[in-house]
């Protein structure tokens, strides 16, 4: 199994930092780290930063492993705009 990574710039609007190929196996580990000096936040499409629809936080400097599906994807949002290559997501598919 390959990694992969991306590098992602996240704003203030949700917006995909990654999507696991259709057809992948089932399970994909995926971690996301968040290199900014700002939280962020992810989930679904609908992501927020507070509220019904706030989503994982992770703060500066962490990070968080996630078990994904074929086609899944992660958005991720920050309260306050992030620079570039911030949001790196690494996936084993």
């Amino acid at each position: 199994m390959p990694l992969v990574h991306t590098n992602n710039t996240v704003g203030t609007t949700g917006q995909v930092v990654y999507s696991v190929p259709t057809g992948n196996r089932q399970n994909v580990p995926v971690y996301v780290d968040n290199l900014d000096t700002a939280p962020i936040w992810i989930g679904d499409a609908g992501i927020t930063t507070s509220g019904a629809t706030q989503g994982i936080k992770i703060a500066s400097g962490g990070s968080r492993q996630l078990w994904l599906n074929a086609g899944d994807q992660i958005y991720a949002v920050s309260a306050a705009g992030t620079g570039a290559g911030l949001v790196i997501v690494t996936a084993s598919v």
